[in-house]
């Protein structure tokens, strides 16, 4: 039980902990790209790309979507995936960039199976153009000439380790109940092997054997007695 918690424990930390999140400059009223390839070896594949650091499953807020041949959602015409699809290539171009398109980006791509996702976040950071003017962003909002910081989140924060601290609490208890009723059994057993061996020291019947074997005994001596009177009258 202790190699299972361990290795648990290991797993969520080393995957959770070593994340980080790949910071991408751009400029407001130019184009920004977020890179993000995957192996085609076993064919091509749907994914997509989102607002904010990956979820458990799909993306969250999301901006466009691949069936892996060619897109099939797109939130608004500035963004466009400009690689080629085929080869794996899904990086993101959001073209007329506004401060408020910074922040994080998480592009998955999906495979068959569980936890095969490939999950990367980016962090976008918009910078005012050059001459700190006031800038009218996607949305409608008018921005001033800020620098926005976004900090990554953090990793402990994350859905997935929920998920992987379930799997090793819901192992931990199946692997104690097992133990749990292996001993109950062996106790159950062994009371019982207890029990057939004091009924069978306490049976009527091995205790007349014992009688009849005493009885057997002595008659051997009295027959004995007997000779010895016998050869006493001569």
């Amino acid at each position: 039980m202790y190699y299972w918690t361990a290795s648990c424990s290991f797993f969520p930390l080393f995957t959770d902990a070593v994340i980080s999140h790949v910071q991408v400059n751009g400029v407001v009223n130019q184009s920004a790209t977020l890179s993000c390839t995957y192996s085609t070896a076993s064919g091509v594949t749907t994914m997509c790309w989102g607002r904010g650091v990956c979820p458990m499953s799909q993306c969250s807020d999301v901006i466009i979507r691949t069936n892996g041949f060619l897109v099939t959602f797109r939130k608004h015409p500035r963004y466009k995936l400009n690689g080629n699809l085929l080869n794996g290539n899904v990086s993101l171009t959001i073209e007329n960039v506004a401060l408020t398109d910074s922040g994080l980006y998480c592009c998955r791509v999906e495979h068959r199976g569980w936890f095969n996702d490939m999950k990367h976040t980016l962090s976008l950071e918009i910078k005012p153009d050059g001459n700190g003017t006031v800038t009218l962003s996607s949305d409608g909002h008018w921005q001033s000439n800020q620098t926005h910081v976004f900090l990554a989140q953090n990793p402990w924060m994350t859905t997935s380790k929920g998920l992987y601290i379930g799997i090793c609490v819901t192992a931990v208890v199946l692997l104690t109940v097992l133990l749990v009723l292996i001993t109950k059994k062996h106790v159950y057993i062994r009371r019982k092997l207890e029990q057939l061996n004091l009924i069978s020291l306490s049976d009527p019947q091995t205790g007349a054997l014992q009688s009849a074997s005493q009885v057997g005994a002595r008659a051997e001596d009295n027959i004995y007695i007997i000779e010895d009177n016998i050869y006493i009258m001569d």
